[in-house]
């Protein structure tokens, strides 16, 4: 009798012990949020996934709200083509600390009601890639130009809806921007780039590539004004000559790299001037013929026969 209640007492026990590993078990939600989850396992899911948890309960809902609302990063980029102004304003709608936004190729839903809102509340804004944005106008420029005045980066590929007047309000107010991006951006004049020059002095990089109105004035100003410009995009401006590139020899110092490729006006007369530099340039030197390379290796040959 005593070895059966021994028995029935260990029994008893096991099985508390059993329940209590089961209540003791972690799930993935037990995991810390913002330590772990957030800065380890977020970064490495697809957007749509990170969409679908908000689905599975009302705890992953309650987490992925937290994980939008402080997140520093808004990359829809990946999948513009499947996203919607209302997806954007739940993962956007209450973070004030973006500090970069790219919704680069949005151009079927991004619009200035949607994104406006978002510029106003994110004064700490670093970054903006809204290129390929067909429907955005210049009042986004000029939101952003106001509201986030540290902006470092801003990429307007291909957003010819860009106009001197945009331009204007983000080179008044935006004089820390360190890179821009007006690829194809065909509103813009010689009188908004003289002004950018002149207000942006921390600007590094810039692409004014296919801006088939830009002439050797502009690039004059912006050579002697911008002098903190290491790379330099003038791809397809067809209007510009030696002359430019000259003064850029002479005044751009700090200049690294030069794109000047389809500009047909500009030559080897100028460009190894910066090539001597250590220039690094997308268009390649003229080779010499091959009948005089040869006649100049042979000579070589000779002479050290002699």
């Amino acid at each position: 009798m005593e070895e059966a209640a021994s028995t029935n007492e260990v029994s008893e026990d096991t099985d508390d012990a059993s329940e209590k590993h089961e209540e003791e078990e972690l799930t993935f939600l037990d995991i810390p949020w913002e330590d772990v989850i957030f800065k380890y396992i977020m970064p490495c899911l697809p957007l749509q996934t990170k969409f679908q948890m908000r689905r599975v309960s009302k705890q992953c809902l309650e987490m992925m709200t937290l994980y939008f609302s402080i997140s520093r990063t808004v990359n829809t980029c990946r999948i513009a083509n499947k996203m919607t102004a209302g997806a954007l304003s739940l993962m956007t709608k209450n973070n004030t600390g973006l500090h970069d936004l790219v919704l680069r190729n949005s151009k079927d839903w991004l619009t200035d009601p949607v994104l406006i809102p978002v510029l106003k509340q994110n004064q700490k804004l670093q970054r903006l890639d809204i290129s390929n944005c067909s429907f955005v106008t210049n009042s986004s420029l000029q939101v952003l130009g106001v509201n986030c005045k540290n902006v470092r980066t801003v990429c307007l590929t291909d957003c010819h809806w860009v106009s001197v007047e945009g331009l204007t309000v983000l080179a008044f107010h935006c004089v820390n921007i360190e890179s821009l991006d007006l690829t194809g951006c065909w509103g813009i004049t010689d009188e908004a780039i003289t002004l950018l020059a002149m207000q942006c002095k921390k600007l590094q990089y810039l692409s004014m590539a296919k801006i088939y109105g830009l002439t050797d004035y502009a690039m004059s100003i912006l050579a002697r004004e911008a002098t903190s410009i290491r790379h330099l995009n003038i791809r397809g401006c067809w209007r510009l000559s030696d002359d430019s590139i000259r003064i850029l020899a002479e005044y751009a110092t700090n200049l690294k790299a030069l794109e000047a490729r389809e500009c047909r006006d500009i030559t080897e007369n100028s460009l190894y001037k910066l090539r001597n530099r250590g220039v690094k340039i997308d268009v390649r030197p003229p080779q010499p013929p091959r009948g005089l390379a040869g006649l100049r290796h042979r000579s070589r040959r000779l002479n050290v026969q002699i």
